[in-house]
């Protein structure tokens, strides 16, 4: 019944210092993450044991999560990915598609159908591309990785481990990306826990080969994070004096309007002057563009920490909602 993915939703640099090896039992690791599997979640033991003597150590997933392209690349090398005339295109027909169901997810959660196609486009290109990697075998990698994020992995690998018993698939055989991620919204296992939900309410959460349920968990996820039914995502800014003085390119929240304004930030559509913003510097295929991120700017932003990522989100966003009117009148 499921299928999978291809993205990463949470990185961070990860020390390698375990020896390669094709099989995950042959490192150290594996046998703690066994026995808590076989402890604290009642797995069988010969049957984890077998399970991770067959699953391959993938070596290339551990120097992908190190150095993913949203940090490597600059706007005007990462935009072109993602917004091309096939992909507003192919986004315009999912949203026809999926109109009556993008609609419901927007009356619960507040986030326009555009927002939510362009995440699951960007994703996995509207559930054309779910992945390439076993989840198991990307997932049980990382988590026997030596370094920082060895834990972070290993309870999302125990979280996948209880969706496949709950869900009643084998674990190796679903596939997303190299960091685990699965599903048209590319949900890491705890994301799908926390935030996966039944939009069609036929009773199965079935986020690899539903694109109604992938809809309903990517509203649910923005919506939980706060998002603000009707405001502004992002505007355009004209700069002009001590404009480098503001923080760029960063998520804190300690930056309002009415304060990078004085700056010389001018946004060419405002909210109030006590609206938090986050003002971005991007260099675009023209030289610098200058922007300003609202609060739902850093909302998309929970999906992927990056300022590359949540503008491409938001532009093609606008793409598919441009797209759609147009194909209305």
């Amino acid at each position: 019944m499921f299928r999978t993915t291809c993205r990463l939703m949470l990185i961070g640099s990860i020390g390698v210092s375990v020896a390669q090896a094709n099989s995950l039992i042959d490192h150290p690791l594996s046998r703690e993450v066994i026995d808590r599997l076989v402890s604290e979640h009642q797995f069988d033991r010969a049957e984890m044991e077998s399970l991770f003597s067959e699953g391959e150590y993938l070596e290339r997933n551990v120097e992908s999560l190190a150095n993913p392209a949203e940090r490597t690349q600059a706007y005007h090398q990462y935009r072109p990915m993602f917004i091309t005339d096939a992909m507003i295109e192919n986004g315009r027909q999912f949203m026809v598609e999926q109109a009556t169901w993008l609609a419901k997810a927007e009356a619960q959660t507040g986030v326009p159908p555009s927002v939510i196609a362009a995440i699951i486009g960007v994703e996995t290109r509207y559930g054309g591309f779910l992945g390439q990697h076993r989840t198991f075998d990307a997932l049980g990698t990382l988590a026997v990785t030596e370094g920082r994020r060895a834990n972070y992995f290993q309870r999302e690998l125990i979280n996948f481990m209880g969706i496949s018993r709950d869900q009643g698939f084998a674990p190796r055989s679903v596939n997303g990306s190299y960091a685990g991620a699965m599903g048209y919204p590319q949900f890491m296992p705890s994301s799908y826990l926390a935030y996966a939900v039944d939009l069609d309410e036929d009773g199965d959460i079935d986020i690899w080969n539903d694109p109604v349920d992938a809809i309903g968990s990517v509203a649910n996820y923005l919506g939980e994070h706060g998002w603000r039914r009707g405001q502004l995502i992002a505007t355009r800014a004209r700069v002009s004096g001590n404009y480098q003085s503001v923080k760029m390119n960063s998520f804190d929240r300690d930056q309002h309007l009415v304060d990078v304004r004085r700056q010389g930030w001018e946004p060419l559509e405002a909210l109030s002057d006590d609206a938090h913003v986050h003002p971005i510097r991007l260099d675009g295929d023209d030289g610098a563009e200058f922007w300003l991120g609202y609060r739902n700017f850093w909302n998309i932003s929970r999906y992927n920490r990056s300022i590359v990522y949540t503008m491409a989100v938001y532009q093609l966003s606008e793409e598919l909602r441009l797209a759609v009117a147009e194909e209305a009148q």
